[in-house]
């Protein structure tokens, strides 16, 4: 069954890259942004300056500029080939996940519930559409996925080289988005929770090696830069516009009246003087308004931005304020794009509510489970300081399909039983 998940996980998602345009536009955007810098990285060993985000994205597509051969075809940062070649890779990145998570669900619960897992997220089309996308989700979900496969594998009969093993594929997502830099300490705690008489030798293994892999891009930073970054330099940006709204980084700059000239040398002060001021003036407003972006992060599905058409949430809220009729709820069928959004809709929130019941009634083995319940706490617990998009958020969304997963077998499992006569 795990050969059939990843196959057919495989086959949708290139099923996609056969279908999407070859050849986009991403001036401007963060993917030519890293196209660009990957390319100088690899290429050079340097980029224009110093770069804030974690560097292992940017580097893995300007690996794959270097070796794929062709002409640029239009604009100057990629080709034809080197985009179909990206998402191919992220395609098998994403079957890797969907296997990931049946070997989690597989060890946390049983057979069927990691079967019932790997068929939603093969089939969920927020995954398949994260293909597509030249975003660091592909490679950070991969990594995240596969690190807890394997602490999960090690957690009840853990060996010092299963958890170098662990230490690694955390390091390397770590260096995919800086933002996960402490959710190993919280693995190393649980550690020691159930592993008493070794537990401080297990741990050493897990961060040490973690801290090994990591540390490679601070010594990059030190020896190019002479500036100290531990995972990445762009966590106070995102706790600054936590503070006061998602900015462009030009925007940002003028916001905080930095010019090119000082902005380099003065934007980390001048940030970080912006969030004790915001939280200062308006302690209660910067709280609610820190609870309501992270509410509106995990209400809205991510990657419907990728469909052309009105936007689904609007429309329906519109309906039920001011239609209700039956003829209006068929006008919204009619929307562009209307059924791939709902799937998108029916399969987030299906991950949500359904994932929750089952965290719910899988309670009693919090001892076992808190990696993987510590993995959704973690991101929201982040978010609810940092900036938070529906995309940062998104990395829980393979824990929310076990835990539902569970709940709705544990239904048909009751439904199935014999009344009482």
């Amino acid at each position: 069954m795990a050969a059939g998940i990843l196959l057919l996980a495989l086959a949708l998602r290139l099923g996609l890259v056969l279908v999407l345009e070859p050849s986009p536009s991403f001036k401007g955007g963060d993917a030519n942004w890293y196209m660009i810098n990957g390319r100088d990285l690899v290429t050079t060993g340097k980029t224009a300056g110093p770069l804030q985000p974690a560097p292992l994205y940017p580097v893995a597509l300007g690996m794959v500029q270097v070796i794929v051969p062709g002409e640029p075809d239009g604009d100057p940062s990629y080709t034809h080939t080197e985009m179909q070649v990206i998402r191919v890779l992220q395609a098998l990145l994403g079957a890797a996940l969907c296997l990931f998570v049946y070997g989690i669900a597989r060890r946390l619960f049983s057979r069927r519930a990691a079967e019932l897992t790997g068929v939603i997220l093969a089939i969920s089309p927020a995954l398949i559409i994260e293909a597509g996308n030249l975003t660091t989700e592909s490679f950070f979900m991969f990594f995240v996925t596969g690190g807890l496969a394997l602490y999960t594998w090690a957690q009840h009969n853990p060996t010092p080289r299963r958890l170098i093993a662990v230490g690694v594929m955390l390091g390397l997502a770590t260096l995919t988005r800086a933002v996960f830099l402490l959710f190993p300490l919280g693995l190393a705690v649980h550690l020691l929770l159930i592993h008493r008489a070794h537990g401080w030798r297990l741990v050493a293994a897990l961060l040490v090696t973690y801290s090994v892999v990591i540390s490679s891009w601070t010594i990059y930073n030190w020896l190019t830069w002479e500036r100290l970054v531990i995972g990445g330099e762009g966590i106070l940006g995102f706790l600054y516009q936590g503070a006061t709204g998602k900015a462009s980084p030009q925007d940002l700059d003028a916001g905080l009246d930095l010019t090119p000239e000082n902005a380099d040398g003065q934007r980390e002060e001048a940030m970080q003087a912006g969030i004790e001021e915001t939280i200062r003036e308006d302690p209660i407003g910067w709280a609610a308004h820190r609870v309501r972006e992270l509410t509106d992060a995990y209400l809205q599905p991510h990657n419907t931005n990728h469909l052309k058409g009105k936007s689904f949430r609007a429309a329906a809220s519109e309906w039920l304020r001011h239609d209700r009729s039956l003829a209006g709820l068929l006008d919204l069928t009619r929307i562009e794009s209307f059924w791939p959004k709902l799937a998108l809709y029916i399969f987030h929130f299906g991950g949500l509510i359904l994932g929750a019941a089952g965290m719910w009634i899988s309670r009693w083995r919090w001892r076992d489970l808190l990696p993987l319940v510590g993995l959704i706490a973690y991101f929201t617990g982040i978010h609810l300081l940092l900036l938070a998009l529906p995309r940062y958020v998104f990395p829980t969304y393979p824990a929310f399909w076990i835990f539902a997963a569970v709940f709705i077998l544990a239904m048909w499992d009751r439904r199935r039983q014999p009344r009482p006569t």
